[in-house]
């Protein structure tokens, strides 16, 4: 009896011993602490330059440990995508009436009720990397079409479910499809890595984006040279309207007195502007101020404030 208490008692020995070894391990195991918290991660990337999204839009799934260089932010971000019905110009037209198309991506969502053209931020050096991103998206969205429009003549209600399932393809998922006539609006999920850095005043910003084996590069380079793009669009919008007040004058003597743009296209259209040009290529109204013989005309530039250097003006 004496020799089994104590084998019993050893036995309980050698498993303390095994305790006391194993807990080191286990904290080396410790999941290390992220350098964000997911919060502070999905903040950040709903801010990406260029976007003011909502942080519900934004999916954290993994965070850089603290110390890590560089800090990468794995997420699944939400977003929304304007597609255009064109005639497809990759394949030989008969021309007849019938016109072969297919749909062209043209704006993505950067925020509440704003939106970018895929053109605009298609510099020389991104452009290659971004028309095969845009490609890829064509073609899920058609093909997510398609198999909608195969499940609505089908009688059984289980196959008509499953095709309005999420569709995946690489790092884009089609979630859903909105047509309206000869236009669309597709709620595409994008799988991306997003490369942080600090700014001046020491804040975590998003310096690159990467998805599907693309890169951004360099962000803030990117949108400098898009902002160059729509500087352009603006001074070609503004020539737009000088045009129509100088055919205004001819007319009717005098420019049109008045110191808002809603005023001045409410004289020039549709005799003198076929086209409303309200907002800027940065979503914020054009400005004006005219009297009989002078105006200006304006735009607040990529800050949106008016009077600093970076405004676009024209002036008679």
């Amino acid at each position: 009896m004496k020799f089994q208490i104590s084998n019993f008692k050893f036995q309980i020995l050698l498993l303390c011993a095994a305790v006391a070894c194993l807990a080191p391990a286990a904290a080396a195991q410790k999941k290390p602490k992220p350098a964000l918290s997911e919060k502070d991660a999905r903040r950040v990337v709903a801010e990406t330059r260029g976007f003011v999204l909502r942080t519900g839009a934004v999916k954290i799934k993994t965070v850089s440990p603290a110390g890590a260089s560089p800090v990468l932010i794995e997420a699944d971000v939400t977003e929304a995508v304007r597609l255009e019905w064109v005639e497809d110009e990759r394949v030989p037209q008969t021309g007849g009436v019938f016109k072969q198309k297919r749909w062209r991506a043209v704006e993505f969502r950067t925020g509440d009720r704003t939106w970018e053209e895929f053109d605009l931020v298609a510099t020389p050096a991104f452009a290659p990397r971004l028309e095969a991103a845009r490609r890829a998206l064509e073609e899920l969205v058609t093909e997510f079409e398609a198999r909608l429009r195969a499940a609505s003549e089908s009688k059984n209600e289980e196959e008509r479910k499953k095709a309005a399932e999420p569709l995946t393809r690489g790092a884009l998922t089609v979630k859903a499809l909105s047509p309206m006539g000869s236009t669309a609006v597709a709620e595409v999920v994008v799988a991306a890595t997003f490369a942080l850095s600090r700014d001046a005043r020491g804040r975590w910003r998003v310096a690159e984006v990467s998805a599907g084996g693309e890169s951004s590069g360099d962000l803030a380079a990117l949108w400098l040279s898009a902002d160059a793009r729509k500087a352009e669009r603006a001074r070609a919008d503004l020539t737009f309207l000088s045009e129509a007040l100088e055919a205004f004058r001819r007319e009717r003597g005098s420019y049109v007195v008045g110191r808002d743009s809603v005023v001045l296209l409410d004289h020039l259209s549709p005799r003198y502007s076929k086209r409303i040009v309200r907002l800027d290529p940065w979503h914020n109204p054009y400005r004006y101020e005219g009297n009989e013989r002078s105006y200006t005309l304006a735009s607040d530039g990529p800050d949106g404030k008016q009077g600093t250097p970076d405004d676009v003006t024209l002036s008679r």
